[in-house]
């Protein structure tokens, strides 16, 4: 009996202990344990599943669509819930006709909580999922972006990832204001996954993104496109680009470069590489060829300007004082600097004697190489930094490159030299469509920007990108004087390629040898041409590199009539018509030694237009000294007189005070 209650005693202890045990086990987990369970209990229940926000529309000036989003479905999938990858992969793949091998290792090697398994579905495909209720299986709203128009503007406008970020373009630069704030969705579910009919779902809505309207034209962007096209086939070159800029507020109406790639399929190579060569690449390799295709190399690449930039040249000359557009200069085609013989582009023939005028005419090297000597190295590289040549434009586009140029203190006699006509420095199209707007629009430099407006989901502009000027670099006079020089380039100097009848054109050819392998090669060029139009009152300023053209070398022969072709369908579009083909030819008449009174009454009795230099006249019995056209030269009379005029009075006036 004894040794019974014995038993009976510890079995009531261990009873109490165990209770005891189970008691203070349930107090854990009621009172301790609480909020980390509630925590991991709402967690298994409850799904946040993201509502991407509609991403803001891409608009031409005109508000033609440029990008814009549709709404799409997505598969999303709780990996830990899924018990039978292989059977949920083949029951999703039937549905949407996907690949199920695909979704299974998606499934498999998901590394977060939820996992997106199909995107782009439309509505149907989104229902017929939902209707089977596969365990962990749910189905979002999703954006998918559409470029309508494919290639069209590709370096500019950009792409966006799978998570609808912008990471090229336009769509980089604004992401924050294209993309908007995602939502979330907070769902409900049972132990399997299922949502419960009875549980609180909760919809946090997206903030939709802005839309964005660029500076482009889309009608002029495909003009100049359709060009560039044509040039890659008649030159084979390495590539062909482009850019038209409105020189009065430094709006970029057109910007690409050939070739380029589709915005609906950004890593398609076909037409660019061998298909099988490519796929053999590593993923590195692979990624560097993206990331060159979609290079904009408008603004991202730098190259020596050549013969362009003599008109930059020119312009400090004149603002300085220096010289004048009849100031003479002797071309013999060649040019000793510091014992090194620099030859002109028509060596071993010369220009002979001719005003600063003709030399950009002409595209003279020695007359530069004698006007920068005359600039010095300290008022040059004065001019270039305040022509933004040493600076970013801030145009607003991702990989902007900046100039590469010799330090001012490593500069030589020579390297001045040959730096008067574009060797030895290295700029970006950009930077130089904006110097030459600066030179023909009375001298401003203005910050390029290719961003016109922001508006909201309102239709309200929440933010404006207006005309914004940096300074002013040369006078009104000298840009004057620039734009009378310029057009002279095109009437029948160097750019006489880019002539149209009827629509007064300036512009300024350039051609510079490649350097490679040590050493300037011979065949191997930059040809550029820029065009302004109309030169008098200039509206569009167009600027055309090829890289390595394979049958001409010169910017006169290559690209200056690719800018002819784009300024005529520019001009046609905006109705600007040629003026009435009824000139004449007439001889130039001797103006020189009348008083500038007198001169000017015998051309307004031949009504011929003229313009004088100095551009202001504050006595009209100064004598005209020298004129262009010379005298007797046959000439239209519908063409420009350029008078020159002296510091010398008529002999009757010069006691008259």
């Amino acid at each position: 009996m004894t040794k019974f209650r014995n038993r009976l005693l510890i079995f009531f202890i261990v009873t109490c202990c165990l209770m005891g045990a189970l008691i203070g086990r349930l107090f854990y987990i009621q009172v301790i344990w609480k909020d980390e369970l509630t925590a991991m209990a709402r967690d298994q229940q409850n799904k946040n599943i993201p509502i991407p926000a509609k991403r803001g529309d891409i608009l031409d000036r005109n508000g033609d669509k440029l990008a814009f989003s549709i709404k799409t479905f997505s598969i999303w999938v709780k990996a830990s819930e899924i018990k039978n990858p292989h059977d949920t992969a083949v029951l999703i793949a039937e549905a949407v006709d996907a690949d199920a091998s695909v979704i299974q290792k998606k499934i498999v090697e998901a590394k977060t909580t939820y996992v997106k398994l199909v995107s782009d579905l439309d509505k149907s495909q989104g229902d017929l999922i939902r209707s089977k209720s596969i365990k962990g299986v749910s189905v979002t709203e999703d954006n998918k972006r559409i470029y309508p128009y494919g290639n069209l503007a590709s370096h500019v406008i950009g792409n966006v990832n799978m998570d609808n970020d912008g990471y090229i373009g336009i769509e980089y630069a604004m992401n924050t204001i294209l993309k908007g704030t995602e939502g979330k969705y907070f769902v409900t579910t049972d132990v399997h996954g299922r949502q419960l009919p009875y549980g609180e779902d909760t919809v946090v809505a997206p903030l939709n993104g802005s839309t964005v309207r660029l500076t482009l034209d889309d009608t002029i962007q495909y003009f100049v496109e359709e060009r560039l096209e044509k040039a890659m086939i008649d030159h084979t070159p390495i590539s062909a680009s482009a850019i038209v800029m409105d020189p009065m507020t430094g709006e970029i109406l057109a910007m690409a470069s050939k070739p380029d790639y589709n915005l609906n399929d950004p890593r398609n190579v076909s037409g660019r590489t061998d298909p099988v060569a490519f796929k053999a690449l590593s993923s590195e390799e692979k990624s560097k060829y993206w990331n060159e295709m979609w290079r904009n190399i408008v603004i991202g690449n730098t190259y020596e300007p050549g013969s362009v930039f003599k008109a930059i040249t020119a312009s400090i000359a004149l603002n300085e004082g220096l010289v004048n557009l009849n100031t003479k200069f002797v071309c013999n085609g060649v040019l000793k600097v510091a014992g090194v013989p620099l030859h002109c582009w028509i060596y071993p023939s010369a220009h002979g004697e001719e005003t600063f005028l003709e030399g950009l005419k002409n595209s003279c090297n020695p007359v530069f190489m004698k006007t920068i000597d005359m600039i010095g190295l300290e008022t040059y590289y004065k001019y270039l930094d305040a022509f933004g040549f040493f600076d970013v434009t801030g145009i607003g586009l991702p990989a902007e490159a900046g100039s590469i140029s010799i330090p001012k203190d490593k500069v030589g006699p020579v390297e001045l030299a040959t730096m008067s006509y574009g060797h030895g420095i290295n700029v970006t199209m950009i930077q130089v469509v904006r110097a030459i707007s600066a030179l023909v629009n009375g001298g401003y430099l203005l910050e390029p920007h290719i961003v016109k407006e922001v508006i909201n989901e309102k239709d309200e502009i929440v933010n404006l990108y207006p005309r914004k000027e940096v300074r002013q670099v040369i006078t009104e006079a000298t840009s004057e004087k620039m734009r009378i020089m310029l057009e002279a380039v095109v009437d029948g100097g160097t750019g006489k390629n880019a002539y149209i009848d009827g629509i007064r054109v300036g512009g300024k050819t350039g051609s510079s040898r490649k350097f490679e392998d040590g050493a300037y090669q011979e065949n191997n060029v930059v040809a550029s041409f820029v065009g302004i139009a109309p030169i008098d009152a200039p509206q569009f300023v167009v600027y055309v590199v090829i890289d390595a053209p394979q049958d001409e070398f010169g910017g006169g022969s290559v690209a200056a009539p690719i800018v002819k072709d784009m300024l005529e369908d520019i001009l046609r579009y905006k109705s600007i018509m040629p003026s009435a083909k009824d000139s004449k030819v007439i001889k130039a008449p001797n103006l020189v030694g009348l008083t500038y009174e007198k001169a000017s009454e015998e051309l307004n009795k031949m009504k011929i237009s003229f313009s004088t230099d100095p551009i202001t006249i504050n006595n009209v019995n100064l004598l005209v000294v020298d004129q262009y056209p010379e005298p007797g030269t046959q000439i239209s009379d519908k063409s420009v007189m350029i008078l020159s005029v002296g510091d010398e009075l008529a002999p009757n006036d010069k006691n008259s005070d």
